[in-house]
């Protein structure tokens, strides 16, 4: 009860500190914002109030006044986020959901802001109201407001996940079933410690399990214990203190799961269940409650005509920006890789696209010359066939820069699955050809997760992921936590 008591209070405090973080950020962003448009502050200021009427007397200051305006945003936000949610856990892969809610969210409050604003104060008078209020101030503190609660945010989540990681805050949780469901449950609430879930332990039905390790994140070797089996599961719950079980049996019987689901109920034990289409295409399907009845459909990935027309104009000019910059980089980075070792520093490979269509993609070479361009790619930074400057390209992710060339050119996109090479396109089941029908990217959630190790072909959740979820704020919010994570390994 202690423990339970706790973890309630411990996940209140955490909801009221990101409320109080949003404000604050919101609060410093607009003092910050009016200090860079006034840079000079006493003379400006002076100006500012010569210019109103002096009978106008309580009106007040400048930088009073906008310190006002950020504390109605800051009110607003804070009330458009509680709607959106913002102030509970966000269980999205890599937190996307969250991140694209809280500009969303900000839009939304700034646009209610200005029209509450503007309509309370029509009696001042158009003169008097504008001299009060500027666009530009308005916009940097705007400008800084959105980075600034994604970057507090993305702080806070890590801290926030150490908690969970350590049992801290979060539910003990058995996994009834060590298949391969149950071990991918594992792996996903180890990853996101955002569900809130701390896994003490599987329980198979199978006695020779018992006792036994079962890995189920081979990338980081992670593994949990097999406690025992469901005979005596109420036992377990005791003895490992547990809060709830996860039926991960998606293949049993309907007698054997409803079984399973009455002994829970009948000794007051918390249990969820993952349902027998799992193993069809877990990926596709959403839930939805009609009538108070829960069903589940396969959704349908329609093509937004208009979302990839702005996507491919919008990788046109980023691409040819980032050609130009770059450009004395992509100089000295082909220099360095001659110098290191023989061969040409450009690395070219047949790759599979969009439709199943094959393409040439550019890279950096970071493998010796001589090492064949179709073997598998090395999971280790110790592989042999590793060059010197290889290591650090691979590290800083800077060796998929020519990679613009295949965006400029239409091949590929900023954002999208990472390609495979035929022979493994050619292995794919029919769900697996779903990351087909869209283009290739040089970024992704893949290359952002915490099983980036793993071969793509292994791990499709997260580009199935994507294929549905697909939009430009996710787009974004990649290529944004794309930036910090290269430039974290620099």
């Amino acid at each position: 009860m202690v423990k339970l008591w706790v973890n309630k209070w411990l996940i209140i405090f955490l909801r009221i500190a990101r409320a109080i973080m949003d404000f604050a950020v919101i609060y410093i962003s607009f003092y910050l914002g009016y200090k860079i448009y006034f840079l000079d502050t006493p003379r400006v200021c002076a100006l500012f109030q010569a210019e109103l009427s002096p009978n106008l007397y309580y009106i007040p200051v400048a930088e009073r006044h906008y310190l006002t305006i950020a504390l109605g945003v800051g009110i607003i936000t804070i009330i458009v986020y509680a709607f959106l949610n913002l102030y509970k856990e966000d269980t999205s892969i890599l937190h996307v959901k969250e991140y694209k809610n809280v500009i969303i969210g900000y839009v939304i409050s700034a646009i209610l802001f200005l029209a509450i604003y503007y309509v309370y104060f029509t009696y001042l008078g158009k003169d008097v109201q504008t001299k009060l209020f500027s666009r530009r101030i308005f916009s940097f503190a705007s400008m800084l407001s959105i980075p600034g609660i994604l970057l507090t945010r993305t702080l806070f989540n890590k801290i926030q996940h150490w908690l969970h990681s350590q049992g801290i805050g979060a539910k003990r949780v058995i996994i009834y079933g060590a298949g391969e469901a149950g071990r991918l449950i594992a792996r996903r609430l180890s990853e996101f410690p955002a569900f809130g879930m701390y896994v003490v332990g599987f329980i198979d039905d199978n006695p020779d399990l018992t006792g036994t390790s079962i890995i189920f994140n081979r990338a980081k070797r992670l593994s949990l214990n097999v406690i025992g089996t469901g005979d005596n599961l109420k036992q377990y719950i005791t003895k490992y203190a547990a809060d709830e079980v996860i039926v991960a049996m998606p293949s049993g019987t309907t007698e054997k799961i409803v079984g399973i689901m009455n002994y829970c109920a009948e000794n007051n034990i918390r249990y969820r269940f993952v349902p027998n289409v799992y193993e069809l295409s877990i990926q596709r399907t959403v839930t939805r409650n009609i009538a108070g009845i829960p069903m589940i459909s396969v959704r349908s990935t329609s093509r937004q005509y208009i979302f990839l027309f702005l996507k491919r104009i919008f990788d046109f000019v980023i691409s040819f920006i980032l050609l130009i910059v770059f450009s004395p980089i992509l100089l000295l980075i082909s220099l360095m890789i001659r110098l290191d070792s023989k061969g040409n520093p450009i690395f070219v490979q047949t790759r599979i696209g969009l439709k199943g269509k094959p393409f040439s993609i550019l890279k950096f070479r970071t493998l010796k010359s001589d090492t064949n361009k179709y073997e598998v790619n090395p999971i280790s930074g110790n592989d042999n066939r590793i060059t010197k400057v290889g290591k650090w390209l691979r590290k800083t992710s800077l060796d998929e820069l020519p990679q613009l060339i295949n965006v400029f050119l239409g091949s590929m996109s900023l954002v999208g699955p990472r390609p495979e090479m035929p022979f493994i396109v050619e292995t794919y089941t029919k769900l697996q050809r779903e990351r087909l029908r869209v283009k290739p990217g040089i970024t992704g959630l893949w290359q952002l997760s915490a099983d980036r190790s793993i071969a793509i072909h292994e791990n499709m959740d997260y580009d199935l992921y994507y294929v549905h979820e697909q939009s430009f704020l996710l787009d974004i919010v990649i290529l944004a936590q794309t930036f910090i994570f290269a430039f974290r390994g620099i």
